[in-house]
């Protein structure tokens, strides 16, 4: 998954000229400039991804890793606040979790996602799916009106359609609980029902895609 951000620095310098003669067109100009390009650790990034429980930790890249060890077998097992997403940008941005969920959402086109998930066959979800266990997925308890991986938080990039006004919601944090305002954050939670008996039998690793969208990317039409 993409979780590091790009810091693109612009430098200058200096030019100048005077033409005598002529309209001030021209036919071809050519000015160098600096940049410079700089990734970040998740814990820092504009987008913060912050280890907040025993189950999330830094590789030694400082990016986030998640490993899920010591469940209980033949047990239903939830996990509040698994790792916490904070906004550490300038501005407002919508938050979606893609784990490849079969969901509402990525049902052969029937729900909203019309696009394949971005996690694929590598989601986590996908992965446990294959091995039996279906019933896993992410959710947000802390969330009142909306969860941070159905429809009403679903991107038009999973869309076919074109988007149209209806699908661009103001990303106002006081009215969508997926969207978080400047230094704002979400703590998301995970579950797996019906563990196996057998704890040998439950080893498997996936993908989480996390989304992070600013209203310039719905005012361009990509948006929710």
């Amino acid at each position: 998954m993409q979780r590091r951000k790009f810091i693109i620095g612009m430098g200058s310098i200096a030019a100048g000229g005077a033409v005598a003669t002529g309209s001030g067109a021209f036919s071809r100009t050519s000015a160098e400039r600096s940049v410079t390009i700089q990734a970040t650790g998740d814990a820092v990034a504009n987008l913060g991804l912050k280890a907040t429980s025993k189950y999330a930790e830094y590789n030694g890249n400082d990016v986030l890793e998640l490993k899920f060890d010591q469940l209980n077998a033949n047990a239903d097992v939830e996990i509040t606040d698994v790792f916490t997403i904070r906004n550490q940008g300038t501005d407002p941005v919508g938050i979606f979790l893609d784990e490849g969920s079969q969901s509402y959402a990525f049902q052969g086109g029937n729900g909203p996602a019309e696009q394949p998930s971005k996690a694929g066959s590598d989601g986590m979800y996908n992965q446990l799916a294959d091995e039996g266990f279906n019933q896993n997925g992410w959710y947000d308890d802390d969330n009142s009106t909306e969860d941070i991986n159905g429809p009403k938080a679903l991107p038009s990039a999973y869309r076919n359609s074109p988007s149209n006004s209806t699908n661009r919601p103001s990303l106002d944090p006081t009215q969508y609980d997926h969207v978080l305002g400047v230094g704002e954050s979400l703590s998301p939670d995970w579950y797996i029902f019906d563990t196996p008996e057998n704890p040998t039998d439950l080893n498997v690793s996936g993908k989480l895609v996390i989304l992070a969208y600013s209203q310039d990317y719905v005012d361009a039409g990509k948006g929710p």
